[in-house]
C-alpha cells in the first residue's frame, strides 16, 4: 500500500506499535502481573497461588524481603515460642542476609538451616555455610541457632545420615523457606539432570534431606526434598534479573517439574520477590 502523506505514515506507525505492545490474552486461572517500568512494559503471567513483590532495585528488594521474613519469624515465635528459617546460597541472597542480620528479633529462638549444601568443607569458597556465616550470622543475628548440613562424615551418603539425625531437633515444618532458581529451572539442589531427582521430588519421601549429584554442576550435594520444602508454612522465591523472569516464564509454559523442578512449587502458595 502506498503511503501518500506523513500523517498517514504516522498513523500506521501508531497502529503497528499498539499491536506489538498489546498484552497477551490470559487464561482464566492466571493473574496478570504488571511490572511496567521494570521490564520495558512487558507483561508476565503467574498462577493465582503466587504473590508477586517487585522492587526497582536489589537494595530495596533486600530490605522489603528481610522485613517480611522478620515479620513471619516474629509471628511464629509469638505463637510457638520458636521459629525456623531455611535459606539458599549463591550471590542472590547476600544483600538479604546482610539486612536480616540487622533485624530486631529474638534470634536465640530461631532455628536456621540451609536449603542445600555442596559437600565441601565449611571453609571452602563454594560453601553455603561460609556464605551464611559471613553475611547473616553476625550483628543482631549472631545468636541464631544454626544447624549446618556439612559434618565430619567421610562420604556424602554417611553425612546424610548424620544430617537427618541432627535435623530432628529443628522446628518443622519450616516457618519460612527462601528458594533461589537456576537458569535450568532447578531450585535447592533439585537439578533436572540429577539421577536422584525422582526420589527427591516424591511426595512420599519422608526424609527432609536427600543426596543429589547433578551432572551439570560440581560437587555432590545434600538438599531439602520437595516434601520438606512444600510443607513449609511460607515459601519464598527470591530472583534478580530479567533472565530469571524468562526462566520462570519458560517453566510455566512447559509445566513439567521433571524438566524444570521450580514448577512444582508454582502449584502451591508461593511469594516471589524480584528486582531487575
Amino acid at each position: 500500500m502506498l503511503i501518500k502523506s506523513g500523517k498517514s505514515l504516522c498513523n500506521l506507525f501508531i497502529l503497528i506499535l499498539q499491536a506489538a505492545t498489546a498484552p497477551m490474552k490470559v487464561k482464566p486461572f492466571y493473574n496478570k502481573m504488571d511490572i511496567t517500568g521494570m521490564m520495558n512494559n512487558k507483561f508476565y503471567y503467574l498462577p493465582r497461588s503466587v504473590n508477586w513483590h517487585g522492587s526497582n532495585t536489589r537494595e530495596s528488594l533486600a530490605k522489603n524481603l528481610s522485613q517480611s521474613i522478620g515479620q513471619l519469624l516474629s509471628q511464629s515465635i509469638n505463637q510457638d515460642s520458636r521459629a525456623s528459617l531455611a535459606v539458599s546460597g549463591g550471590r542472590t541472597p547476600v544483600l538479604v542476609f546482610e539486612a536480616l542480620s540487622e533485624l530486631n528479633l529474638d534470634w536465640s529462638k530461631v532455628d536456621l538451616v540451609l536449603v542445600d549444601e555442596r559437600w565441601v568443607d565449611a571453609s571452602h569458597e563454594d560453601s553455603n555455610e561460609l556464605l551464611v556465616r559471613q553475611h547473616l550470622i553476625k550483628n543482631k543475628a549472631s545468636k541464631v541457632n544454626f544447624m549446618p548440613i556439612k559434618n565430619n562424615a567421610k562420604t556424602v551418603k554417611d553425612g546424610l545420615i548424620l544430617c537427618q539425625q541432627s535435623f530432628q531437633k529443628i522446628k518443622q515444618p519450616f516457618d519460612v523457606v527462601v528458594l533461589g532458581m537456576g537458569t535450568d529451572g532447578h531450585t535447592a539442589s533439585l537439578f533436572p539432570c540429577a539421577e536422584e531427582l525422582n526420589d527427591a521430588m516424591s511426595p512420599n519421601n519422608s526424609l527432609s534431606y536427600v543426596v543429589t549429584s547433578p551432572k551439570t554442576a560440581p560437587y555432590a550435594r545434600i538438599s531439602l526434598t520437595y516434601k520438606a520444602i512444600s510443607s513449609a508454612k511460607n515459601i519464598i522465591l527470591h530472583l534478580n534479573g530479567s533472565h530469571k523472569l524468562k526462566v520462570l516464564e519458560l517453566a510455566m509454559t512447559h509445566k513439567n517439574a521433571e524438566k524444570m523442578p521450580i514448577y512444582a512449587f508454582l502449584e502451591g502458595p508461593l511469594s516471589i520477590y524480584w528486582s531487575p
